[in-house]
């Protein structure tokens, strides 16, 4: 936004008026080191105040990085130190910057930040674009600086949307993205550009791995999606991409929120937030997430009832130290959804509310996690960083698996099961030690990561499996299981899995506008596991170690062509030891992914809007599948090599002061195109061509907002066979919110209705022609929100 200063001496009156003002409150900046430019946006953003400042004045100067707790004089000192240029406040609190020495005629025509620009960790944030993430380079990097497709899906879209699942929370906002949870998953699960994930869960907590769960909103600040091959920071991971949620940090300024949400199909969901300073000092922090959950769903039997809660603590006693611990602990009951069979190549005919269960068995998941990171600045340009994640998940109770298949007899179609009951553990550990730090040679600035990481995990667990009676899917008869009556312990399985890995990355910038990232990382992986009938040491005893090494490299290069527009090209390799395992004992060779990828960012002059448009051309070879000779598919086959190549286009931002927008497009073409069993030259599962997505919301006035959506994803065929295919669809969804102010206090009533427009639609399957999952009918989520 521009601005002329017509009336100098309206402007001098102004500025003596400071002088007599009361002492200048004081507020938290951790502003990096950066253009002048860029760090009076940051400073503008982080105190709320506007600042008045010439184009041409700060253009070409450099600020050094800022951090602690002063008042906006004293921050803008530290920022122009060396500059030329001084500041004034204002009697209403705003910031003139102008030459030292020099008068306020100087300074017209003017730019102006701030006011709209918020802390992104403001809990009355209303971005829908952040122009800075860390998921793709683990350091600070304005995303327009940075040659890799990453999106960030900021918490104000979890509010509109009234997001409760990180599934729902990528879904519809980041193109190429489809998370799902189903298909008897226990946990959540994410394809990024046609390439699934482990099958174990692939989602990072705050740049460490969280393997294996589904995950709760209730504690998420926001999302990062990072595109293509991420080896090089994050070792042992698919090269589609990973998705990286940053959790809420204690506030330094208190807040409250109580939330009950409510919704069709019995949901009924109950948050709360509370934050702020434990002494006068603000050196101890707090902050308290938790979430109650009871949910029903359309379709039977199906259903949670979810405990949550994370508490949080921060340490910072001085400008350079800083430590955090966070606790979580989650307590689910229960029962999976194990989706439709296939019948003549698409989704059997049988109503969508339809389960093949036998009934409302629920199983218990509980996991607890610790997770703790420190941070030491030697100065304003050096820092260490530590973290480490802990984390015991565990799965118990009855469930039945679609493992035997339809059989056809004496007219009626069977889908014929396997009843399990029993016991899961799974402990990881997680940890990484980084140092970043700046510097200036021969003209280039720099900015270094070195890096050390690990992962470990065991999984152990015993049960009773027995094949029941067949189910007739078309007049199904429940309660025909009797789970007490299963044998004894007959299925032992364990695996311990390990890697570590070292890296180092240089993100060079010559001339303001090139910028160059290099990185590579060294990995040791060790996996290994094992089935057994006798016993769970006979598992562990029978399991063959498997080691892999592999060094990934990355390179990209970004050149700033206009302050609003970037082109950026890069080529990435990935590694990960394959832990599958064979029904023949083979040894699985590592999979390797390589991607090429240019591509276009653009920015508004405020940065509240912004543009990625990338094309990429992605393989991975030694990919795992279902061994289709085998009946238990816990066991898999190398099923060669696959391509994914496409195209992506995200929009997302602020348009005007009333209208906010989210725009996704991706054409994603994925085959496999070397096989040893027959897929060569099948799509991926899953994996539509086309798929796309338009969210905008008005704001009408202070109070009221409304919002509009579509969803549109094209054909996919369900399994890597082809055998049958779940349709398109197209979805429509709607919002309304309005928020009453009290003082300093507001109350907002918002409704959510999804799928308006009742389209019967298939979410996705779990991979087979036994699990297509059928996506929700019209549904409302109302909520009462109430924040002081």
């Amino acid at each position: 936004m521009t601005a002329s200063l017509k009336h100098p001496l309206l402007l001098t009156a102004a500025l003596l008026a400071c002088e007599v003002r009361a002492a200048d409150p004081s507020y938290a900046f951790d502003i990096p080191a950066q253009d002048l430019a860029g760090a009076l946006q940051k400073l503008a953003a982080q105190s709320g105040k506007q600042i008045f400042y010439a184009h041409d004045s700060v253009a070409g100067r450099r600020a050094p990085a800022l951090q602690g707790s002063m008042s906006l004089p004293e921050a803008a000192a530290k920022l122009l130190a060396g500059t030329g240029l001084s500041s004034s406040v204002a009697g209403d609190g705003s910031l003139a910057i102008k030459p030292l020495g020099g008068d306020a005629t100087m300074m017209a025509p003017v730019n102006v930040v701030g006011k709209a620009a918020y802390d992104s960790s403001d809990p009355y944030n209303t971005d829908y674009r952040l122009p800075n993430a860390t998921t793709a380079t683990k350091t600070d990097t304005p995303i327009m600086d940075t040659p890799v497709s990453i999106q960030v899906v900021p918490k104000a879209v979890l509010a509109d949307k009234q997001s409760i699942t990180l599934p729902d929370a990528v879904n519809g906002h980041v193109s190429g993205v489809l998370g799902r949870t189903g298909g008897g998953y226990l946990y959540d699960n994410f394809i990024i550009r046609g390439l699934a994930g482990s099958g174990f869960g692939d989602a990072y907590r705050n740049g460490l791995f969280n393997r294996q769960d589904v995950y709760d909103i209730a504690n998420i600040e926001q999302v990062e999606i990072v595109k293509g091959p991420a080896a090089v920071l994050y070792g042992r991971i698919e090269p589609g991409g990973l998705v990286n949620y940053v959790t809420k940090k204690p506030l330094d300024t208190a807040y409250y929120s109580v939330q009950q949400q409510f919704g069709s199909y019995d949901q009924y969901r109950t948050l709360i937030d509370a934050t702020g300073p434990l002494d006068a000092d603000k050196t101890v922090l707090y902050r308290l997430n938790g979430s109650y959950l009871d949910s029903q769903s359309f379709r039977e039997f199906v259903g949670n009832e979810r405990y949550f809660v994370a508490p949080k603590l921060s340490w910072r006693p001085n400008e350079k130290f800083e430590t955090n611990l966070e606790l979580e602990y989650k307590r689910d009951r229960f029962n999976a959804d194990f989706g439709i069979p296939a019948i003549d190549h698409r989704p059997a005919p049988i109503p969508i509310t339809r389960t093949l269960k036998d009934g409302a068995q629920r199983q218990l998941m509980e996991s607890k996690l610790v997770g703790f990171d420190w941070t030491y600045h030697f100065n304003d340009d050096w820092k260490i960083t530590q973290r480490y994640l802990f984390k015991d998940w565990s799965l118990s109770g009855p469930t039945l698996f679609n493992f035997g298949g339809l059989r056809e007899e004496d007219g009626h179609l069977f889908l014929d099961r396997t009843a399990s009951k029993g016991v899961q553990d799974i402990m990881t550990h997680s940890g990484n030690i980084d140092l970043n730090g700046k510097f200036e040679i021969l003209g280039s600035r720099h900015n270094l990561l070195i890096g050390v990481d690990g992962f470990h995990a065991t999984t152990e667990s015993n049960s009773a499996r027995a094949a029941v009676a067949g189910i007739d899917i078309f007049a199904p008869v429940y309660g025909q299981v009797d789970f007490n009556a299963l044998p004894a312990d007959n299925a032992f399985f364990y695996r311990k899995e390990s890697w570590i890995g070292a890296y180092v990355q240089d993100q060079i910038t010559l001339f303001d506008r090139l910028h160059i990232l290099l990185g590579g990382r060294y990995d040791n992986v060790s996996t290994g596991g094992r089935f057994s009938p006798v016993s769970l040491a006979a598992a562990q005893a029978g399991r063959v170690k498997q080691e892999d090494n592999a060094f990934s490299p990355r390179a990209g290069v970004v050149y700033r062509a206009q302050d609003w527009l970037s082109l950026y090209g890069s080529y990435t390799e990935s590694f990960s030891a394959n832990n599958g395992l064979s029904g023949t004992g083979q040894r699985f060779d590592p999979q390797q992914g390589q991607q090429y990828e240019v591509g276009i960012k653009t920015e508004s002059a405020d940065r509240k809007f912004s543009s990625t448009l990338a094309f990429f051309h992605l393989t991975k070879s030694n990919l795992l599948t279902d061994d289709p000779h085998q009946a238990d598919p816990n066991f898999q086959i190398l099923a060669g090599k696959i391509r994914s190549k496409g195209i992506e286009l995200d929009l997302a931002g602020q348009i005007t002061d009333q209208l906010h927008l989210l725009g996704t497009y991706a054409y994603t073409q994925a085959n496999y195109i070397e096989d040893f069993d027959g897929l060569q030259g099948k799509r991926l599962e899953n994996v539509p061509r086309h798929q796309g997505s338009l969210w905008g919301t008005w704001q009408f006035n202070d109070a009221f907002k409304a919002g509009l959506g579509v969803v549109t994803v094209g054909k996919r065929p369900g399994d890597s066979d082809n055998s049958y295919y779940m349709p398109g669809y197209v979805r429509l969804d709607a919002m309304a919110a309005y928020t009453q102010r009290f003082g300093q206090q507001r109350l907002t009533a918002q409704l959510n209705v999804n799928n308006l427009l009742d389209k019967r639609y298939y979410a996705n399957s779990d991979g087979s022609s036994l699990g297509a999952i059928p996506g929700y009918p019209v549904n409302v989520m109302g909520s009462l929100k109430y924040e002081f």
